[in-house]
């Protein structure tokens, strides 16, 4: 029974992937830069790479960790382990977020400060993965439990370089959590959440 709705709930979100992905956008493709997440060559590190354009870490209280879309992405990292309640994505990096960022550290075994600095990106871009549907590509950020994080990356229509674009955060509980708008996660402009 279990397995019937895992594939239902695949199917539907499929579902909602592809007519998302309908409209990517296909400017992303090669587009690099330090004011936005984007990725080239191998998957997992890109993430990690980010630290040095960053210029500093994540963390309560930080330079450029407020009302950030680079914040909204390490959160839906947070609620894709069921450490950080999907009402937490609000891209402010405060103290629950940081609580839930030691838990993260902790489980995946490394210094546990509670800051989202190289050691934790480079971390979390390990958890990276390709995902082929149909005829586009996606990153999937592949949670410990059942939970992960959808991402495009570039153009979907084949594994490519360039700019992210968060699309789905899935809760360990199988709930989704969609975003819209911008087109790309950058770092000092706050993504506009719709419900």
């Amino acid at each position: 029974m279990r397995r019937v709705v895992l594939a239902v709930l695949a199917a539907v979100v499929s579902m909602f992937l592809l007519a998302g992905t309908a409209n990517a956008v296909p400017g992303n493709s090669g587009v690099y830069g330090t004011t936005f997440v984007d990725g080239g060559g191998i998957l997992t590190d890109d993430f990690g790479d980010h630290y040095s354009e960053l210029g500093n870490s994540l963390c309560n209280g930080c330079a450029d960790s407020r009302n950030t879309d680079l914040v909204v992405m390490w959160q839906s990292i947070l609620v894709a382990e069921g450490l950080l309640p999907a009402s937490g994505i609000d891209g402010s990096f405060g103290p629950n977020t940081a609580a839930a960022t030691v838990k993260w550290q902790r489980l995946y075994g490394i210094d546990d400060d509670g800051w989202v600095g190289n050691e934790t990106w480079s971390k979390a871009d390990d958890r990276l993965r390709w995902l082929h549907y149909n005829d586009s590509y996606e990153v999937y950020y592949d949670g410990k439990g059942s939970g992960g994080v959808y991402f495009l990356r570039g153009d979907e229509t084949y594994q490519d370089d360039g700019a992210y674009l968060l699309t789905v955060a899935q809760q360990p509980d199988l709930g989704y959590n969609f975003f819209h708008g911008g087109d790309r996660i950058q770092y000092y402009q706050r993504t506009v959440l719709r419900g």
